[in-house]
């Protein structure tokens, strides 16, 4: 199932980014004290993921486009 991946969003006086997987639902990510480190750490993961995995990855540039890729994932799966 595919992996979607947030964007960076400032949260709780720092910056962080989301990941949904069908298997573990929504995990929010670590609170960040600075912008770029929230940048470099979803560069990681994204980097991580595609040696790890071979499910498709979703890497989402904006909030919106994270809730509708969330809002599609989670229509399929009720059908």
């Amino acid at each position: 199932m595919r992996t979607i991946v947030g964007p960076v969003v400032a949260r709780d006086g720092g910056y962080a980014f989301d990941l949904w997987t069908a298997e573990q639902g929504l995990r929010r990510g670590f609170s960040y004290r600075r912008v770029e480190d929230a940048h470099y750490a979803r560069r990681i993961e994204l980097r991580c993921h595609s040696r790890d995995r071979a499910d498709p990855m979703l890497a989402c540039a904006t909030l919106d486009q994270f809730v509708s890729a969330l809002r599609e994932r989670l229509a399929a799966a009720n059908v």
